[in-house]
């Protein structure tokens, strides 16, 4: 199909037109030796779990643009008592209501399963229009801090060693204003300290609000009926101050329709570069030189666009070495239609489109997704890919039968052969239940070794779900402390050594949707039990090797130290 027809459907059928009828989507067929063997299995446990939370966007009839954005949420081990809590973002009414107002939400794990509603005591019960937010410990005091996005700036949160969070936005210069969705943190000139990178999406308010209709009715609007905004990025000057660098830093772009965001060094120099995926705009690549500046080179090195050179909807994000040979697979959610974009990054741009080779395409063809990630869910030693997914029109339906608001989340498993095969259906009503599917993140609430996953969608009740995949796999949990660099050791890359081969891994802020996983690097081992080694590459040339490491196990790996500390 031509780049000019195919753009022209691609916003014809965008739900705000919503007359299109769709095309049936690609085949998708199932590796049935695959999922012969697949072990992956969740389980809804939210009710149990003791969440009481329920998600606002705003709604009340006026169709404003953000009520279609979501929210995210976070695992954070808030308190280093080495399980994970949750944070919930919130959004709110436009006009305040009488009774009390959304506010955020933050959840103490109990270590059995349970969790414990925390968020008056640790002073976050604060309301605002939020999306997204990061979790990193920019101070290096040892607890993670939190920085929530939203609508009208975003609000930055100190934790007070694990006895509370004091908002710190007004005297951190790192709150700015304007529409702000997903952040990363990330040590871009690598003098140890977390700086800060904040998405922006349009130039939008209450008051500049754009009536729209569609077909004679009240609708959301298109993303191109707004301008875009820049970006910006908050350099950490120490003593809990930021400065905005964008325009010195060469991020400034008021094209920008940013979502999703993701740190990862590309070319391997490394620099950590600055992956950004955009609605209806050309997705940003910038290239770190090294010297406190970036380039832009999403063009340059073929990311910026699709296989067919059009522009899509970029969502969620993320990035992962799929194949265990350093090749790392760049995933980035998009509109329905338009399929998961993946661009295999190998050392030299240019990085060709291949959601089609590798069976990301057809899965995702029909769904709008949001929440992206890569995990290795079985445990069996490859990375594999789950996205939710959720229509931005609750009438959907009316106009095209085909659409429905609420849609099925997807869990795609990594083949080991550079591939990958829908096994969503024998994962569990868990995933295949249908949901208005925004954030994502992962990580192990219980410590049992499996990745487990917690959906916040457009609005409404979160879900967590439990992985109770039943295999003999074997997996080891590391928690990485900077010394000379930053203290969460952002940036930070692990490579493991089996009898099977090797694996690397990232440790990272950022990716998925408005999310933040858990900062901890989990490797599945399959059926080898032995470690022939462990290095990390911590940066500037540091290195650390460990050996004679346990499978099953937690360690916390310490810049420096020679020796790896287990976690009780």
């Amino acid at each position: 199909m031509r780049t000019s027809l195919r753009l022209f459907l691609a916003l014809m059928c965008y739900p705000l037109l919503a007359g299109c009828n769709r095309v049936a989507p690609p085949s998708s067929p199932v590796n049935t030796a695959s999922l012969a063997t697949t072990t992956t299995r969740f389980q809804n446990v939210t009710e149990r779990a003791g969440f009481r939370f329920s998600r606002v966007n705003g709604a009340e009839g006026k169709y404003y643009m953000p009520e279609t954005m979501g929210g995210g949420g976070a695992f954070v081990d808030y308190d280093n008592d080495g399980y994970l809590d949750v944070l919930l973002v919130n959004g709110n009414w436009w006009k305040p209501r009488a009774g009390q107002a959304p506010t955020l939400a933050l959840y103490h794990n109990n270590k059995n399963g349970t969790f414990t509603d925390v968020t008056k005591e640790m002073g976050l019960a604060v309301s605002m229009q939020g999306m997204g937010v990061a979790v990193g410990d920019y101070d290096n005091d040892g607890y993670n801090d939190l920085v929530i996005t939203g609508v009208g700036g975003s609000r930055l949160f100190h934790n007070e060693q694990g006895k509370g969070f004091r908002d710190v936005t007004a005297i951190s210069g790192a709150g700015g204003s304007g529409w702000c969705t997903s952040a990363v943190w990330l040590d871009y000139d690598k003098d140890g300290k977390l700086d800060l990178f904040v998405c922006h999406y349009a130039r939008w308010t209450p008051e500049t609000d754009i009536p729209c209709t569609s077909k004679g009715f009240k609708s959301y609007c298109r993303p191109q009926e707004y301008p875009g905004d820049s970006c910006r990025l908050y350099h950490n000057e120490g003593g809990g101050r930021f400065k905005d660098t964008t325009k010195a830093a060469g991020i400034w772009n008021e094209n920008a329709k940013a979502l999703g965001v993701v740190v990862h060094d590309l070319d391997g120099d490394g620099n950590p570069d600055i992956v950004v995926a955009n609605d209806m705009q050309p997705n940003y690549v910038f290239h770190n030189n090294g010297n406190g500046t970036f380039k832009e080179i999403g063009f340059e090195c073929g990311i910026a666009l699709s296989d067919n050179a059009a522009t899509r909807a970029g969502m969620g994000i993320d990035i992962a070495d799929y194949k265990n040979d350093g090749t790392a697979g760049l995933a980035i959610g998009n509109f329905s239609f338009e399929g998961i974009g993946f661009y295999p990054i190998g050392r030299e741009p240019s990085y060709a489109e291949r959601s089609k080779q590798v069976g990301t395409y057809a899965p995702s063809y029909p769904y709008i997704t949001f929440g992206l990630l890569f995990a290795d869910f079985d445990n069996d030693g490859w990375t594999d890919l789950f996205f939710t997914n959720g229509h931005i029109e609750d009438t959907v339906a009316k106009s095209n039968p085909s659409q429905t608001y609420e849609q099925p989340s997807v869990l795609l498993q990594n083949r080991g052969d550079g591939k990958f095969s829908d096994v969503s259906i024998l994962a569990g009503a868990a995933i295949t239940q249908p949901i208005v599917g925004r954030g994502a993140c992962y990580g192990d609430f219980d410590n049992d070794g499996k990745v487990d996953i917690l959906l916040i969608p457009n609005r409404g009740a979160p879900r967590l779900l439990h992985n109770e995949s039943q295999n003999t796999n074997h997996y080891l949990c590391f928690k990485l402390t900077g010394k000379s660099v930053n203290r969460n050791a952002y940036g930070a890359k692990i490579t493991l050594k089996t009898d099977r081969g090797t694996q690397t891994r990232t440790c990272r802020s950022g990716g998925s949707y408005l999310s933040a996983n858990d900062s901890r690097v989990l490797f599945g081992l399959g059926a080898d039990a032995k470690i022939e080694s462990v290095t990390v590459s911590w940066g500037g040339g540091k290195e650390s090797a460990y050996s004679n490491l346990a499978s099953d196990k937690r360690y916390e790996l310490i810049e420096g130290e020679a020796t790896a500390k287990p976690i009780p």
